[in-house]
């Protein structure tokens, strides 16, 4: 009898989740002949695909992390974007966190809802394509962000674009200075508060 080991199941869920594309379908391919009558798969979307990384002239991404940028608890840190425009806004939180020793961005997911523009795929300025999720099943005002060779993704709590300045660097200190149990949603609910008390 062959008796399945955790490292067994969770290879096989990597797999099968680098097989799917964004929408949950298997991510199409064409084959494409070269010189000498070579066959290649290409995949649909490719990496020529992704737009580039950050039109210049944007401002600079307002971020605060933990030092550790990975703990046990609800959030990593805080983002503060410019505009809910995640074609915009994402590049600069990605060239931000790639700047950080030993993180390199492979994925973001984002809550479908909270963003307009949501990309498939991104550009680093290196020339990297990062993919870019959707998805209604993660907390609201966050981004989980999944780093080359780390099984834990860093999450960081979004704060609204239109939050008055006072407001959002609280929220961003709490969340890159707290213990790091807070949810998102309760870290803006006490310093909206707070302001208004």
């Amino acid at each position: 009898m062959n008796t399945l080991t955790p490292l067994d199941v969770e290879a096989a869920d990597r797999l099968a989740l680098s097989r799917l594309d964004d929408d949950g379908a298997p991510a199409a391919a064409s084959v494409v002949y070269g010189e000498g009558g070579k066959a290649a798969r290409i995949p649909a979307a490719s990496a020529a695909d992704a737009p580039a990384a950050v039109p210049a002239g944007l401002p600079s991404p307002r971020v605060s992390f933990d030092p550790a940028l990975s703990r046990d608890g609800a959030v990593d840190g805080g983002w503060w974007p410019h505009s809910r425009n995640a074609q915009t806004e994402l590049p600069g939180l990605i060239a931000a966190l790639d700047t950080r020793p030993g993180v390199r961005v492979a994925r973001v997911a984002v809550h479908r809802d909270e963003w307009e523009e949501i990309p498939r795929r991104l550009r680093t300025d290196a020339g990297r394509v990062v993919r870019v999720g959707w998805f209604t099943t993660i907390r609201r005002h966050t981004v989980s962000v999944t780093t080359v060779g780390s099984r834990l993704p860093i999450t960081l709590l979004v704060v609204p674009p239109g939050t008055p300045a006072g407001i959002a660097a609280a929220a961003m200190d709490t969340a890159a200075t707290g213990p790091g149990t807070a949810l998102a949603a309760d870290i803006l609910a006490e310093k909206t508060l707070e302001a208004g008390a």
